[in-house]
């Protein structure tokens, strides 16, 4: 498995695939093994690079109080000069979606473009209380309990909580994933996503890349208002709901591929 030293961290990637560099950023605690429907699916046409982010996964867990969302985007540009990838799509989800966005907005030329999944400019206090509760609870549980009582009526759909089989089965490919996430890990990415939340907007409408904002319709964490806002905000932003709650793009990877993949060809001529 490959790793590379950047800015201090012993940061696990992989990549697939050839063409242009199409780099998938992920969400809060959570490792890029979650991206294998979409790498399936991108791979035969680009090049794909995913990342485990700071603190999740295989990467090191640096002491900090918080890992600042600016932070993560720096480890994100330095694997990318890592892999002499001058310029990448980059696809974000939740915060990563955040991640990508602070990539966007400081290194303007090696973004080639951005798909802003399940994400935001700007939470509610609603969002930032489970966000805080989330960091406060995850110490307390089992992993088990933390997947099936604290996060997942967060980031999965009713029709996909109701498949208890489904539910059995990811519950038991999460367990027997060697690299869970760390209760410390959430609380210092959460940290410093709480302290980027709202103060990028103006940033944000100087973007110039092309940029697709997708939303689940039953997304209830950064529910479909969050995305309208974004996109409204970003200059000629597109916005696509689809089937799905926050999870969309494992609980209906299949659409969401198909939407992300007409999009980075349009964004690649």
């Amino acid at each position: 498995m490959p790793y590379a030293k950047l800015n201090g961290i012993r940061a696990h990637y992989e990549t697939y695939g050839a063409g242009d560099p199409v780099l998938l950023v992920n969400g809060l605690g959570s490792p890029a093994v979650n991206w294998l429907f979409q790498v399936r699916d991108l791979s035969p046409h680009f090049r794909v690079v995913t990342l485990d982010n700071r603190g999740v996964g295989e990467t090191s867990v640096p002491r900090a109080r918080e890992y600042p969302t600016g932070q993560l985007a720096e480890d994100a540009r330095a694997l990318l000069d890592h892999l002499g990838v001058e310029r990448a799509h980059v696809v974000g989800a939740s915060m990563g979606g955040t991640i990508a966005m602070e990539l966007a907005i400081r290194h303007p030329g090696r973004v080639r473009s951005l798909a802003l999944c399940c994400t935001w400019a700007l939470g509610d206090e609603r969002f930032l209380g489970a966000i805080r509760s989330w960091m406060a609870l995850a110490p307390r549980v089992s992993l088990e309990e933390r997947m099936r009582h604290l996060l997942w009526p967060w980031v999965y759909s009713p029709k996909y909580l109701n498949d208890q089989a489904r539910v059995q089965e990811g519950i038991r490919r999460a367990l027997a994933y060697p690299h869970p996430t760390r209760a410390e890990a959430l609380e210092r990415q959460g940290r410093g996503l709480l302290q980027w939340n709202g103060t990028r907007l103006g940033d944000l409408r100087r973007l110039r890349q092309p940029t697709l904002v997708l939303v689940g319709r039953d997304d209830v964490l950064t529910p479909p208002g969050f995305s309208r806002h974004l996109a409204s905000v970003i200059p000629g932003a597109t916005l696509k709901l689809l089937p799905g709650g926050h999870g969309f793009f494992v609980e209906e990877a299949e659409a969401f591929n198909r939407a992300l993949l007409a999009f980075l060809r349009r964004a690649g001529r």
